[in-house]
């Protein structure tokens, strides 16, 4: 299963759309059977391989140029040969797709549309394939071309608010959670107002019957000892309880850091936050610390305009990934403490 979606399934961030682009591709398996020339079985097979191509471009790798420069060469190739000009609309959306950066956005933008006009320049000039389009259609080629000339600005466009749309909701379930919380330190109070009140009382009337009471001292104050010990033993539980409900949870943190970032218009989208809540506290504590010293970094040297921050769990650990879209960093600053500090805080 981790096999499968490793290396075969679309990342889950980016929901169905990768495989509902896949349904164009029934058109030209329709349109090429039986299959019964030999042209057609080696588009059959530069499809599978456009298919694994347009599978890992979807993942941010050091590959990616690749992925994206494969597909534009097998689409030039099904062009020339069976005029899938359509396939250009995969790559497309895969760029307006990706969290890069506008920088990477606008170079891979440029390369597709020089792409692009490759491929149109094989269609002008292939007289087969000027029969295929039908030219002599203007509006209905023109829709169609303008279409894949602006996906990829439509692809980012549609992201962004999508990006947007995600953290407006992670930031209510945020909200909502310090509602809750909020709840949790009125009953703090009342704990504290009420039974630590009453709790330090028996213990002053036990220690006041210990001094009073003379019959059978060696039962009394056995008894009353107990009831001493036991008072003191619940009042240092309160206050416990107490301390504990008033510590700062991830989930505040996350809600302060989201609302720095977007004052310097830097994206935080989280992956599975609501395990966060799950974890115990002592774990939130360390991780939120970490989280705060890792995002100040972004906010302050990254120049960056997306933060990715993922939370994962195994049956003995908690794992948080943090990445960006920003400039990195080739080594460690002298006189740099901040990986220091959360190193130190992790062990």
């Amino acid at each position: 299963m981790e096999f499968i979606h490793k290396y075969i399934l679309f990342p889950k961030r980016f929901g169905f759309a990768p495989y509902l682009w896949l349904l164009w591709l029934v058109i030209p398996l329709v349109q090429m059977f039986p299959y019964r020339h030999y042209k057609d079985w080696i588009a059959l097979v530069l499809l599978a391989i456009f298919v694994w191509f347009y599978r890992n471009s979807y993942i941010i790798t050091a590959k990616l140029p690749l992925w994206i420069l494969g597909q534009y060469l097998i689409t030039l190739i099904l062009i020339y040969y069976q005029g899938m000009l359509f396939l250009f609309l995969f790559t497309a959306w895969v760029i307006g797709s990706l969290p890069i950066a506008k920088q990477k956005f606008r170079s891979y933008l440029l390369k597709y549309y020089i792409a692009l006009a490759c491929g149109l320049l094989i269609m002008f000039i292939h007289p087969f394939l000027m029969e295929i389009y039908s030219w002599g259609d203007i509006t209905s080629t023109s829709v169609f071309l303008l279409f894949i000339i602006f996906s990829p600005l439509g692809g980012r466009s549609i992201r962004n608010n999508y990006v947007r749309s995600g953290i407006l909701k992670q930031q209510n379930k945020r909200y909502e959670m310090l509602i809750r919380r909020g709840e949790r330190d009125r009953i703090a109070r009342d704990l504290h107002d009420t039974l630590g009140q009453s709790f330090a009382t028996i213990t002053l009337k036990a220690e006041l019957a210990q001094k009073l009471l003379q019959r059978n001292p060696d039962k009394v104050n056995q008894q009353l000892i107990e009831i001493q010990i036991a008072s003191r033993s619940n009042l240092t539980l309160v206050r416990e309880i107490v301390t504990n409900l008033r510590k700062l949870t991830l989930t505040e943190v996350l809600v302060n850091l989201t609302d720095k970032l977007r004052g310097l218009k830097i994206n935080l989208i989280t992956e599975q936050e609501e395990l966060v809540q799950k974890w115990p506290l002592v774990v939130q504590e360390t991780i939120a610390a970490i989280l705060q010293e890792a995002l100040t970094n972004v906010m302050q040297y990254s120049q960056a305009s997306e933060v990715h921050v993922s939370f994962k769990q195994t049956q003995q650990q908690a794992l948080v990934v943090i990445n960006d879209d920003g400039i990195g960093f080739g080594q460690i600053r002298p006189g740099a403490h901040g990986i220091l500090g959360m190193r130190e805080r992790i062990s």
